[in-house]
């Protein structure tokens, strides 16, 4: 099957196509203005142009079997507010019905049009979520380009018997987010109060990358979706308060800084300021009942919120970390003491150790895949040289435990058999295939998240990242752990410094005999 996207290289489009790309069977030809960058090698790039200047249908070529258009201006341009009517009606509804119609005359089976729930409106009723069949009331100039694009869209599949899927977001958030999702988690990293903590009345629906791009996945091939349209969500609606505070969770944060501003005082500034809109969502609610999905294709969102805003926390933590950093002049010149006898020993004993352990690891695997979760966690940590790496363990805590700092954890989210997985550091063994591949090391500092700004700043002081983190070394066995920034930095660097033969074995022989501890989860109050 070919499948042809268009907006390939936006933030949606860019993680649906690193999906179906990873399916057999699947031919993704990826459709552009310009020739989209880091495509999978697999997939077909095709550089149009804008569609509006095209004089030839450019599809027959290719023979897509399906069509998912995800190209759209999301944002008005910078010119006066007479003109974004006409702006936002060229690109989402001319361009998109001329590309319907190329796509029938190509034989495209299955057009997938990828609209915005903007367009039942702004807000809505308590208590009553919109529904796919409720009346269309488009309130600005994006919606209703949406709104006119699908009536137009309907008409073309009664007249050429092309199937039509629509699907209509909210507001989309994930790794490599922008717009004001980026700028929020912007304000909450940089400690700046927000007026928000009053509103806890409201309930808005949000939709997570990867759920979003499961659902257009689902509705690629599943014969219940043509002729509907689908709204979809992740299946929880939360109020403004709470979102913020379980986004501060998924940074690494205690909790925001909120403060409880009357929602009749934060309209009055709106108004003042003329950012009624903005400030209309943050207090409005706009909830979206997916249960047409559930019902007709069996679809459920497959990743929870707080999963969701983990993994986009975890990726702007990584990003903006990475920016910072000066450019290397000559990374060797940053090596650490002995680094290469450490790399030669690291390879040979993880090679052993995955060999000998095998059998131990596929027993744990199947013990902690019984309550139907992976067994693995993953994790992206604070790597060489301040690189993002993707850390793996055995999972020890239950699924949707926010993602903190250990010492930070609460105690009540750790399994049964994590408890005894952590209590022997079997939990470990996964990292193995880290040092392999060169994440990490044997014995090194213990890799830390992007949140965990002190530890990170008294380590850069100290030339501790110059070093592979490590899945054992001095602090472990000496007990110290990340509730302590400076002395663990100080212990590293230490480490890092000193290290000989004689003591990386030691080091790895005194974890395996069970001298220190892992890192200590905080004690209920």
């Amino acid at each position: 099957m070919r499948i042809l996207v268009t907006g390939a290289s936006g933030f949606i489009g860019s993680a649906l196509v690193r999906r179906l790309a990873g399916r057999e069977g699947l031919q993704v030809i990826a459709m552009g203005r310009s020739t989209p960058h880091g495509l999978p090698e697999d997939v077909v790039p095709l550089q149009t142009g804008d569609f509006l200047h095209l004089r030839s249908n450019p599809l027959p070529p290719w023979k897509p079997d399906v069509c998912i258009h995800l190209a759209a201006r999301v944002d008005a341009p910078p010119r006066g507010r007479e003109n974004n009517e006409g702006s936002f009606h060229l690109t989402n509804t001319v361009a998109t019905v001329r590309l319907a119609r190329w796509a029938a005359e190509a034989g495209v089976r299955r057009f997938i049009f990828i609209s915005s729930a903007k367009v039942h409106g702004e807000t809505s009723r308590p208590g009553r979520p919109f529904r796919e069949d409720d009346p269309a009331a488009p309130e600005d100039a994006y919606a209703r380009s949406k709104w006119d694009a699908e009536r137009a869209l309907e008409e073309i599949s009664r007249e050429t018997g092309m199937e039509l899927v629509v699907i209509r977001p909210p507001l989309v958030y994930g790794p490599g987010v922008k717009g004001n999702f980026a700028r929020l988690m912007g304000w909450m990293r940089r400690g700046i109060p927000l007026p928000l903590g009053a509103v806890r009345d409201n309930r808005r629906s949000l939709a997570a990358l990867d759920n979003l791009v499961d659902l257009i996945e689902t509705c690629v091939e599943h014969p219940a979706a043509a002729g509907h349209a689908f709204l979809v969500s992740d299946g929880e609606d939360l109020s403004t308060a709470e979102l913020l505070r379980r986004l501060a969770l998924a940074m690494g944060r205690r909790s925001p800084r909120l403060l409880p501003v009357p929602a009749p005082l934060l309209e009055t500034t709106a108004q003042l300021l003329g950012r009624q809109d903005m400030v209309r969502r943050l207090l409005g609610s706009f909830q979206l009942d997916i249960f047409k999905a559930r019902r007709l294709l069996g679809w459920v969102p497959p990743v929870g919120v707080d999963e969701a805003l983990r993994r986009t926390a975890q990726q702007k933590a990584a990003a903006a970390y990475t920016r910072r950093r000066p450019q290397r002049m000559d990374p060797r010149a940053e090596q650490p003491p002995n680094s290469r006898w450490i790399r030669v020993s690291d390879v040979l004993f993880s090679a052993l150790g995955l060999a000998a352990a095998a059998p131990l690891m596929a027993v744990i695997c199947a013990l902690n895949n019984r309550d139907g979760h992976s067994p693995l966690f993953r994790q992206v940590r604070v790597g060489r040289h301040g690189q993002p790496f993707t850390l793996v363990k055995f999972r020890t805590m239950k699924p949707e435990t926010p993602s903190v700092a250990t010492h930070m954890a609460d105690p009540a989210h750790v399994t049964p058999l994590g408890r005894r997985l952590r209590r022997t550091k079997l939990d470990e063994l996964p990292q193995l295939f880290n040092v392999l591949k060169g994440d990490m090391s044997l014995v090194g500092p213990r890799p830390c998240l992007y949140s965990q700004r002190e530890l990170i700043e008294a380590r850069e002081k100290l030339g501790v990242h110059r070093a592979r983190p490590g899945i054992t070394g001095l602090a472990q066995v000496k007990g110290i752990d990340m509730s302590t920034p400076e002395l663990l930095a100080e212990t590293d660097r230490r480490l890092i410094e000193t290290l000989t033969p004689a003591d990386y074995l030691r080091y790895i022989v005194e974890t395996l005999l069970g001298r220190g501890r892992e890192d200590r989860i905080r004690s209920k109050d």
